[in-house]
């Protein structure tokens, strides 16, 4: 369990450039009265992107869909 926790932190820490031709990248968006600033893509399918995003009031970090 503990090597996929890390596989999971090297993931996301990475610099991957996957979908750094995104439109979304570096934009804010609101979601509820959240404002998150949508950093990369972690994954895409047929239908949807997912996104890393962060609170910048925060530091906390979401998936966004």
């Amino acid at each position: 369990m503990s090597d996929l926790f890390k596989s999971a932190i090297g993931y996301f820490s990475s610099s991957n450039t996957s979908g750094a031709e995104n439109e979304f990248i570096g934009q804010t968006v609101e979601v509820g009265n959240v404002k998150l600033r949508v950093k990369k893509v972690i994954a895409e399918g047929g239908f949807a992107f997912v996104f890393m995003a962060q609170d910048p009031n925060t530091g906390k970090y979401f998936a966004l869909k």
